[in-house]
């Protein structure tokens, strides 16, 4: 019985041991890989995909008394 009790403290602290450092390696690559330039990127690109496909023609308004010379008026994004 005493044989089986050493036998797991044994394995349960190797175990841990193993367990934080493989747990510090993951956590770092996850971090690595969050703050990369190219996944910045791919996450910029694919959150305006789904913008202009929820909302491929965006709401405009007239900006007041202004116009172009040649008579069009100027126009900016709608705000609400």
């Amino acid at each position: 019985m005493i044989q089986l009790v050493i036998g797991a403290a044994a394995g349960y602290v190797l175990g841990t041991r193993a367990g934080r450092r493989r747990f510090e390696q993951i956590k770092k690559g996850y971090e690595t890989a969050v703050n990369s330039p190219a996944t910045k990127t791919a996450i910029k690109a694919t959150r305006k995909a789904i913008a202009d496909r929820l909302d491929p023609q965006p709401r405009m308004k007239k900006v007041k008394n202004l116009k172009q010379e040649d008579g069009t008026e100027i126009l900016e994004p709608d705000q609400d």
